[in-house]
């Protein structure tokens, strides 16, 4: 008897540690997320209506996500229509665990580059400050830019996906993942010629990206997807900022 108590201690200890780790997790989340119809932001969407954790995702946008009537979990989903101007007359009925912002276009797709600030700047301020609304000291915000933002950069791009994080890290959120891919590979609902191309030719040579390139490999949209729910679950204190950076995400090392 002594020796059977002797070998479950170990196991027990074992047990309470694993708990322990996912006790911070409420039974009931609630979502909220902006940009769903994208590359990242359908995956996303998708695991997270998918998974136990939450009980609702409010949904965000001009278009209702285009789920499946039944698919487990969409019925947690719950639309709100808004044009990405009017974000500042929003407020969420909702307390919010996880906020997650998938929303990005380019400049031949938005018209110009003021349309493109509209939509990667503005709105995704708009939004982090509709969320900082309630006031939760627990909030987890989780947010896509891109590999090279920089407030300083000489590239458009780079430059606006810099200043929005610089933007963001002012608003002093609770706690903040931002998430910086290089080129996402995927299927697209409005085709890009450009990223087609450099999908194809990037995406085969994905073999070549070795030593210091290695941080500029394409990644999958559903390993960004990925990245940002399992970030979303795992423990952090706030005040916290982190910066979930390409290769982190190939490595799925977020810690």
């Amino acid at each position: 008897m002594t020796i059977k108590i002797f070998l479950l201690k170990p196991l027990e200890r074992q047990i309470r540690v694993y708990a322990s780790q996912f006790s911070f997790l409420k039974d009931h989340m609630i979502a909220v997320i902006i940009g769903a119809t994208g590359l990242v932001g359908n995956t996303l969407l998708a695991r997270i209506i998918e998974s136990e954790q939450y009980s609702k995702v409010l949904v965000i946008g001009r278009s209702e996500p285009n789920l499946v009537e039944h698919q487990f979990g969409a019925e947690k989903v719950q639309f709100i229509d808004s044009q990405l101007d009017e974000l500042h007359e929003l407020t969420l009925a909702d307390k919010v665990d996880h906020a997650f912002c998938c929303l990005g276009t380019t400049i031949k797709q938005a018209g110009s580059e003021e349309a493109f600030i509209q939509v990667d700047k503005l709105a995704v301020l708009a939004f982090a400050k509709l969320c900082q609304t309630q006031a939760n000291p627990s909030l987890k915000f989780m947010v896509v830019t891109s590999l090279g933002a920089d407030a300083k950069s000489s590239v458009f791009y780079n430059r606006i996906k810099g200043e929005v994080e610089q933007a963001l890290k002012a608003l002093s959120l609770p706690v903040m993942n931002i998430f910086q891919p290089s080129l996402l590979l995927g299927p697209r609902d409005n085709r890009r010629l450009l990223e087609d191309i450099g999908q194809t030719i990037l995406g085969g040579l994905s073999f070549l990206f070795i030593g210091p390139l290695r941080q500029y490999q394409p990644i999958d949209a559903q390993m960004v997807a990925e990245s940002m729910y399992q970030v979303a679950l795992k423990p952090q204190v706030a005040p916290t900022t982190q910066i979930i950076t390409n290769a982190m995400m190939h490595h799925c090392h977020y810690s």
